[in-house]
């Protein structure tokens, strides 16, 4: 249940706290990369400066620029989003009985 309540928390995070995390978050999975700000910005196809003020906070990234930065780092748009990770079973297991 302490799960579900922390999943929940974090959906009511207010605007500002959440810009501030999707900032810092894009921040440093760059800086994990070892990109520069300005490879970034040319993969999503927008300025060095645009793409500073992402991380500083200040600009909000589009949906395309999340999905992109998404499968760039290999991280879930819901992480970068500032939501916990969901995880999804893709293991199909039939109920069968063994006679």
């Amino acid at each position: 249940m302490k799960s579900l309540n922390n999943k929940i928390s974090a959906m009511r995070m207010p605007h500002p706290e959440r810009r501030s995390l999707v900032a810092s978050r894009i921040k440093e999975l760059r800086e994990n990369s070892g990109l520069s700000q300005r490879g970034i910005a040319k993969e999503l196809h927008i300025s060095q400066s645009t793409y500073h003020r992402i991380e500083k906070g200040e600009s909000e990234p589009s949906a395309i620029q999340i999905a992109t930065l998404s499968g760039l780092y290999g991280v879930t748009v819901l992480w970068l989003l500032g939501l916990p990770n969901f995880v999804v079973n893709t293991n199909q297991s039939s109920s069968s009985s063994s006679s």
